[in-house]
């Protein structure tokens, strides 16, 4: 089956946002493991290679899923308030 080219995330080549799975957050392609379920577990201590071999994917879907979570964060504009006591 040919997945709809919206379902594509430009240069990433394990990662896709397909609407109906997981809200149309991004997961790694053809499974239900989205990226922040790939962070939490890093988070948690696992090391790349545990998420991996405990999510049945590729190490390098674990490296992309830290690169993209990298590129979205980069675009985040925090505007700093000064606020008086």
């Amino acid at each position: 089956m040919l997945k709809d080219a919206a379902d594509m995330i430009p240069g990433y080549k394990y990662l896709e946002a397909v609407p109906k799975r997981r809200g149309g957050r991004p997961t790694v392609k053809g499974t239900r493991i989205s990226v922040d379920d790939i962070l939490e577990a890093l988070v948690a201590g696992w090391s790349a290679d545990e998420v991996a071999e405990n999510y049945r994917i590729p190490r390098e879907a674990v490296l992309e899923a830290l690169r993209y979570a990298l590129e979205v964060l980069k675009k985040v504009e925090v505007m700093a308030v000064e606020t008086t006591g």
